[in-house]
């Protein structure tokens, strides 16, 4: 049965002669009863208790949640009703034309009549009704009425207040409080405390509250809350309790114990509640399991919070149909969006233009996107005028790249404290992109700035500058880089992993597991440096437990987004079948990648691909590119080089040239036996034993075992440096350990012969035999000469007649006599 017919039926009863049940009126009706009270209103509204059934069914918005739930039919038969009823009541108490108004624009969105309700306010106003003018003003500066702007009516209701009219004073104490004049609000208020008109009290504790939020004196606002509900009931000093208590809520804590008190304050009008409500049952799905019904609810607060005229409402509902797959309704989405832009309503113009730009959602758009943005910018958006600024930085279709113009409304978003905008300011001037000359110092206020506002990459800006600084600050530079990456930057987080792993801020410890994690996020959040970053982790266990499945994934995720380090490594991944199959066109084909986008050390690679042949030998391409990275300062290209002419790879005979490569490299800190060779036999230089001796020794510091080899040599013959036996032996022996032949020829020899060591028979052969079978002559040689004498091993011609075959067949002169080949 619709509600019209119900209340047909009530008025029949309450129209009876004999009708005595409401003996004793309530002073507000429920929720359940409200129509029952209308419909006794409208029989009395002639009689001396038509007064009070009116405030029983109007004060303090208790007719809200009467109509909140009822459906359209229901509804427009509330708001025909009572206005009905409100315009008869209102000749006998004008009062109600105040009511009434408000009934006109405090309603559901589809029934707003802001003419109607001008014309009632007006006839309150004539009617010198106290609250009246007040409101006239009031309402008008926010926007609901239309006869004055807002900052004509702002004065008005300025210089009313300064009359001394109390509803004027608790009014403009709700706009005032918002302005730097809040301090003066304090004062001008206490005049409505001890109002013996409750309304007027109410304002009273719901302005207060505002000025100690101001304040930020957090204890005093809640109390203030507290009174103002205990002494006046009010709503909205509970709804901002429910709002204090979800603030400083605590991740894991359970929100939705607080649904109760949002949804009380909700049903006596404040739509914001709503919103709240939504929102907590949002958090609540699990979107991986969720269903279309999971969302009902959240869908029912939005849509009527909506409907009372809650644009944010509108906004996130449209955001929620457009964004969430299982319960996606884009032409309702965009449809909330326009009907939102029809009433300028910034952040669904702001959308709209992004998904004009996207075009993902509908046709790309990119006019109506400008049309949008600079609609907003033009009426100091800032976020507008930082996206402008965006669309003019990078340039569009239709639009070309003008760094000028883009500098220009960044600086504009920046005057309004937009700390992204902020932000770009400082980073035009430390790069210079407008045109001006690079300035980092310049650029430092306003990264600090925006780091004064939170802005992650503005605090990660102060972290670089402080590696810049002279000397570099790393320890402060970790400091800005921490807390960039606590504020969820995931470029930080990768900056952070960074100086975690390698301890560059001297911490006094290398936290690879904490750079892991670092790593981790960062990745999960599509940051392309720690992708590449994780994938190492996972290729060489570095705070984790090694995967080569994992670190394979990652490589591609970064390589196929252009990483140049990724591109590399696949390619030597493949080159050396490192967790795929071995496959040189794959290697070839990512280096060739990283080769185009100007990678330095992807020249050196694949000009080695193209001197050792591994898929085409080309000498000519392989020296260009090879060239090309030494220019670009990688000391393995100025390695290879030096190689190539010190050992004349292609027979050319231009050893000479190899020199000045090894120098380049050397002076990079990059050491071979190279460079001590070319001093010590003089290529490419004037001959230098003891210069020989220092890049041997240097090298070996380095750790490079031809170094390490060639200082043996040095302390073995006295080159360069006085003869050591012992010293040699020590670099023979760790030479050796390392696979060097000849080292373990000389460190077997010095042992057979006690040679600066103590004799050790059984080790010595031991060496002398691992270098006679890699066919190092000297040492078969050596080796057949000892089981020739027995020298360490039990004498054994046929034995020593083998390795002089051996040996003479490596052209070695001795056993060439020996075994009298050199008569043939």
């Amino acid at each position: 049965m619709h509600l019209h017919q119900e209340y047909k039926k009530k008025l029949l009863v309450y129209s009876a002669e004999n009708y005595n049940g409401y003996s004793t009126l309530p002073d507000f009706w429920s929720m359940n009863e409200w129509f029952d009270g209308l419909a006794l209103f409208e029989t009395q509204i002639g009689q001396e208790n038509a007064s009070r059934i009116y405030r029983g069914l109007f004060d303090n918005g208790v007719d809200f949640p009467a109509n909140l739930y009822l459906d359209d039919s229901d509804y427009a038969f509330f708001v025909s009703k009572s206005r009905e009823l409100l315009a008869r009541y209102g000749e006998k108490d004008h009062e109600a034309w105040i009511e009434l108004a408000l009934q006109h624009i405090l309603c559901r969105r589809d029934y707003i009549d802001k003419e109607k309700a001008l014309f009632f306010l007006k006839k309150a106003i004539l009617a010198e009704v106290p609250a009246a003018k007040a409101l006239f003003y009031y309402y008008n500066n926010l926007g609901l009425l239309n006869e004055l702007n807002r900052e004509e009516a702002k004065a008005e209701l300025k210089m009313l207040a300064d009359r001394g009219d109390l509803w004027a004073i608790a009014y403009f104490s709700h706009l005032e409080v918002w302005t730097d004049q809040f301090e003066d609000v304090y004062e001008k208020i206490q005049v409505l405390k001890h109002s013996e008109d409750n309304k007027i009290e109410r304002h009273y504790y719901e302005s207060l509250q505002f000025y100690y939020a101001r304040r930020q004196e957090r204890d005093l606002q809640v109390k203030v809350l507290e009174e103002g509900v205990r002494k006046t009931d009010s709503k909205y000093c509970k709804f901002v309790l429910t709002e204090i208590k979800r603030y400083d809520s605590l991740p894991g804590d359970n929100l939705t114990t607080l649904i109760p008190a949002y949804l009380e304050t909700f049903e006596y009008g404040i739509t914001d509640a709503a919103v709240q409500i939504a929102l907590i049952k949002l958090a609540e799905i699990s979107t991986d399991v969720a269903t279309k019904a999971d969302y009902d609810d959240v869908i029912f607060y939005l849509t009527k919070a909506w409907e009372y005229n809650n644009n944010y409402a509108g906004y996130r509902l449209a955001c929620l149909y457009l964004y969430t797959d299982i319960i996606r309704d884009i032409d309702s989405g965009l449809t909330l969006l326009q009907q939102l832009k029809a009433v300028d309503h910034i952040d669904a113009q702001v959308e709209l233009a992004e998904i004009y730009l996207e075009g993902h959602l509908v046709d790309r758009d990119e006019n109506m996107a400008l049309f949008l943005l600079r609609h907003l910018a033009e009426t100091e958006v800032p976020y507008a005028q930082f996206r402008l600024g965006n669309c003019y930085e990078y340039g569009l279709t239709n639009l070309d790249v003008d760094y000028l113009e883009a500098f220009s409304w960044y600086k504009r978003a920046a005057q309004a404290k937009l700390p992204q905008a902020i932000y770009q300011v400082g980073r035009f001037i430390k790069y210079g992109i407008h045109g001006e000359n690079a300035d980092l110092s310049g650029a430092i206020p306003y990264f600090e700035e925006a780091a004064g506002l939170n802005f992650p990459a503005a605090i990660t800006e102060l972290g670089l500058a402080s590696e810049m600084q002279s000397p570099p600050d790393y320890a402060q530079a970790f400091v800005h880089f921490s807390r960039a990456a606590d504020l969820g930057y995931p470029y930080a987080n990768y900056l952070k992993g960074i100086y975690l792993e390698f301890d560059y801020h001297q911490s006094g410890q290398k936290k690879t597991e904490e750079a892991f994690s670092c790593y981790k996020y960062g990745a999960h959040n599509q940051d392309l440096n720690s992708m590449y970053e994780l994938a190492r982790c996972y290729r060489f266990g570095i705070g984790t437990a090694g995967n080569i499945d994992e670190a394979i994934a990652l490589y591609r995720q970064a390589a196929e987004r252009n990483h140049v380090q990724a591109l590399t490594d696949m390619a030597l991944c493949y080159e050396y079948g490192y967790g795929v199959g071995q496959d040189v066109y794959q290697a070839q084909e990512f280096i060739r990648k990283a080769v185009d986008l100007g990678y330095p050390y992807a020249y050196y690679v694949l000009g080695r691909y193209y001197l050792d042949g591994l898929v085409t030998q080309d000498s000519t391409q392989a020296l260009q590119l090879l060239q090309e990275a030494v220019q670009k300062k990688v000391p393995e290209a100025m390695l290879l080089l030096a190689d190539y002419y010190f050992f004349d790879y292609d027979q050319q005979g231009e050893y000479d040239k190899a020199f000045s490569y090894y120098e380049e490299a050397f002076k990079a800190g990059y050491i071979t036996d190279g460079i001590g060779m070319c001093y010590e036999f003089g290529i490419g230089v004037t001959a230098d034993a003891l210069q020989a001796f220092k890049c041997y020794r240097d090298g070996a510091e380095k750790g490079n075992m031809g170094a390490i080899y060639r200082l043996a040599r040095c302390f073995y013959f006295g080159i360069g440096a006085e003869i050591d036996k012992e010293q040699a032996f020590r670099y023979f022996d760790e030479s050796g350990q390392h696979g060097n032949i000849y080292a373990k020829y000389f460190a077997g020899l010095q042992l057979l012969q006690g040679d600066g060591i103590a004799a050790d028979l059984e080790r010595a052969i031991e060496w002398i035999k691992e270098a006679a079978e890699a066919d190092y002559p000297e040492a078969q040689f050596r080796l057949a000469n000892c089981f020739l004498m027995g020298e360490g091993v039990f004498e054994n011609e046929e034995m020593a007649l083998g390795w002089f075959e051996r040996a003479a067949d490596n052209g070695h002169e001795g056993a060439l006599k020996v075994t009298k080949r050199g008569k043939r």
